[in-house]
C-alpha cells in the first residue's frame, strides 16, 4: 500500500469509520489476508519508530520497540484466529479475509494510542479510550461486512477487550523492565 493511501486509511478509519467501511465494501480500500503485510505491519512499525524520540535513549528504545512490535503482531494473529472460531465455528476458512480486514483496520486506534502510554497517570484512561474506539470500529465493520450481530458479537467484543487488556499490561511491564 502506498504511503499516501496508508495515511489516508488511518485517518479515515479513525475519524470517519462508517464512511470508511462503506468504501471498503465497495472495494476502494484493499481487504483480505494480504492486508496484514500491506497495512497492519507498516502502521505498527511507524508507531514503534515514533516511540524512539519519546524514550530518548536509543538502546532501550530499540529493545522496547522490537518487543512491543512482536507483542502487537502476536495479538493481531491471536485475535484473527480467535474471532474466526468465535464468529464462524463451522466454516472459518471462508471468512478469514473479511475478519482479518476488520481487525487490521479496526485495531488502528489501539496501535496509534500506544504513543500516549508513557504518561503514568493517564495511560489507563488512554488505553480505555483506544479500546472503546476500537470496539466501535470493529463492531461496525463486522456488522457491515459480515452481517454479524447479537450474542456472537458480544463474545467477540469481550475476547477483543481481554486480549488487548493483556497486551496493555504486558506493554506496561515492558516499560518497567526497560526503566521508562
Amino acid at each position: 500500500m502506498p504511503l499516501k493511501q496508508l495515511f489516508s486509511a488511518m485517518m479515515a478509519v479513525m475519524f470517519r469509520y462508517r464512511n470508511f467501511w462503506n468504501r471498503v465494501e465497495t472495494g476502494e480500500f484493499p481487504e483480505g489476508v494480504d492486508l496484514l503485510r500491506s497495512y497492519a505491519v507498516p502502521v505498527i512499525a511507524v508507531v514503534q519508530l515514533l516511540k524512539f524520540p519519546l524514550i530518548g535513549e536509543p538502546r532501550p528504545a530499540m529493545f522496547y520497540s522490537i518487543a512491543s512490535f512482536l507483542l502487537d503482531v502476536t495479538a493481531l494473529y491471536l485475535l484473527s484466529g480467535g474471532m474466526l472460531k468465535l464468529l464462524f465455528p463451522l466454516e472459518p476458512a471462508g471468512m478469514e479475509g473479511k475478519v482479518v480486514t476488520v481487525l487490521a483496520y479496526g485495531l488502528t486506534p489501539v496501535w496509534l494510542f500506544e504513543l500516549f502510554y508513557f504518561s503514568p497517570l493517564w495511560s489507563w484512561v488512554v488505553a480505555l479510550l483506544a479500546l472503546g474506539h476500537t470496539l466501535l470500529i470493529c463492531w461496525y465493520g463486522f456488522s457491515l461486512l459480515l452481517g454479524v450481530s447479537g450474542r456472537p458479537m458480544l463474545r467477540a467484543g469481550f475476547f477483543l477487550a481481554g486480549v488487548e487488556s493483556v497486551v496493555f499490561m504486558l506493554s506496561m511491564s515492558l516499560m518497567r523492565l526497560f526503566n521508562f
